[in-house]
């Protein structure tokens, strides 16, 4: 009865593990603005992240897919709603997503359009737009297009996202830990249930 009591509680710690929300990312804040991030999970893997001014190729250095993290518009958007759901969230360390102000590069008090650039050509720069607005309910990810030679500095409610892989190990997933405390649950508990049959085989 110990066993099968141990092994209820072994599924609903895995149940309740699993339901758990992904942790946000960590910000990293300068004089009370939003410059980027660490540990955004997308897809995965981690990344951290830079909101930078300026024109496509002073940002990437190059202003042409080899340069992008993110080479197709499903991985671009994928990321912009990492962006909204992972940083621009209202915190300790701010308020940055109703206040799209607070986030480098943007002045706007209404709305922040945050681009990761995908691919380039003709003078034109495709990105995902992860577009930021001092409601929540209206934050939403769109493809968008920029002109290669445009400086984001010149447009009060633009910046472009500079994702690099992190330097350190993901954090596990939910789903991930909950199935390691599960086995760990079940190993203890089929270690009690030999321990009383061996006690009872001597006795």
């Amino acid at each position: 009865m110990k066993m099968i009591n141990g092994l209820y509680a072994a599924a609903a710690l895995a149940s309740a593990l699993v339901a758990m929300p992904a942790v946000a990312a960590t910000p990293i804040v300068s004089a009370g603005k939003l410059t980027g991030a660490t540990g955004v999970e997308i897809g995965g893997k981690s990344y951290d992240v830079a909101f930078l001014d300026g024109t496509c190729g002073s940002v990437f250095g190059a202003c042409n897919a080899s340069h992008f993290t993110f080479t197709s518009l499903s991985s671009a958007m994928t990321a912009s709603n990492a962006l909204l759901s992972q940083v621009f969230i209202n915190g300790a360390a701010g308020a940055f997503d109703t206040r799209p102000n607070l986030t480098a590069g943007c002045t706007s008090s209404a709305v922040c359009n945050i681009l990761i650039p995908y691919a380039q050509g003709f003078g034109v720069v495709l990105a995902g737009d992860a577009v930021n607005s001092f409601t929540t309910s209206l934050d939403f990810s769109v493809p968008a297009s920029i002109a290669a030679n445009a400086s984001t500095a010149t447009l009060g409610s633009y910046v472009y996202a500079k994702f690099t892989p992190s330097v350190t190990a993901a954090v596990p997933e939910p789903a991930t830990w909950a199935m390691m405390f599960a086995g760990f649950g079940l190993m203890g508990a089929a270690l009690r249930y030999r321990k009383r049959s061996t006690k009872l085989s001597f006795a």
